[in-house]
Parts: structure tokens; C-alpha cells; sequence
């Protein structure tokens, strides 16, 4: 018989409630075990050996919290793991077939790069100009004098 999407989604909400389960028992088993160290019965009598018993009580009572809990986070965690892998499975059978993608047009041609322009040659190097005034109107220098 195949196990239809509803049923894994039945399965995974159990999942996940085991795993809140254990951590509710968890915490009270934390109470409980708070509970029952602090708790002050005791027998007139046997007061010292009753107080012994209530800290091994409570550590028994921590213990099968501690033990009940990891046992229900693993049978969740193991449930919920074999869900998401039958639904990843089904996932691919159950969808039906996607519509075709019309097809694709091919890409315009990408542009040639241009060629980069040659560098300019450097100019050759200038004998450094004097000032005007520095001048007479032939061209030669003055005298400062």
C-alpha cells in the first residue's frame, strides 16, 4: 500500500509532537525532582535515613525524566527524519509534470570590443621661457642696471 502525502504529514506532525514531548517530561522532571528534595515529610524516628531517601528519590526521579525524554526525542527525531526523506522521494512522483518551458531564444551576439586608440607620443622636452618683460623688442634680454 503507498503511504500518500497525507499520511507523511500525519507522521511529521507526530514527529514533532514526541519532541515537544520530551521536553515537557524533561521539565517536570526537573520539578518533580526539586519537589521532592525540598519536600520536609519526614518520620520522627527515621529522620536522617528518610532525608537520604528523598536525595536518592530525587535523583531517581531526575534520571528516568532525563532517560523517558531522550527516549522520546530520538523516536521523534528518527520519525521525522524518515518522513522528510519519503517526501522528498514522493516529491518527484506525486507532482505533476511541470508545463514545458518554451524554448529559448538565443542570445544577440555580443559586441567586438573597439580597438583602444595608439598613445599619443610624448612631446620632447622645452627650454624653459623667460618673461616678457624680461625682454626688449628684439628678443635679447635687459640689463638691470
Amino acid at each position: 500500500m503507498p503511504v500518500t502525502r497525507t499520511t507523511l504529514e500525519w507522521y511529521d506532525l507526530l514527529a514533532r509532537s514526541l519532541v515537544w514531548a520530551a521536553g515537557i517530561v524533561l521539565f517536570l522532571s526537573l520539578i518533580g525532582a526539586v519537589v521532592i528534595a525540598g519536600s520536609d515529610t519526614a518520620v520522627p524516628l527515621l529522620e536522617e535515613a528518610e532525608r537520604q531517601g528523598r536525595g536518592i528519590l530525587a535523583l531517581a526521579a531526575l534520571g528516568g525524566g532525563l532517560t523517558s525524554a531522550g527516549i522520546l526525542g530520538g523516536l521523534g527525531a528518527i520519525l521525522r527524519m524518515l518522513v522528510v526523506d519519503r517526501l522528498v522521494r514522493l516529491g518527484d512522483e506525486d507532482d505533476p509534470a511541470p508545463a514545458p518551458a518554451p524554448p529559448a531564444q538565443p542570445a544577440p551576439p555580443m559586441p567586438t570590443p573597439k580597438p583602444k586608440p595608439k598613445p599619443k607620443p610624448k612631446p620632447k622636452p622645452r627650454k624653459p621661457r623667460t618673461k616678457k618683460s624680461d625682454r626688449d623688442a628684439e628678443g635679447e634680454e635687459r640689463d638691470e642696471a
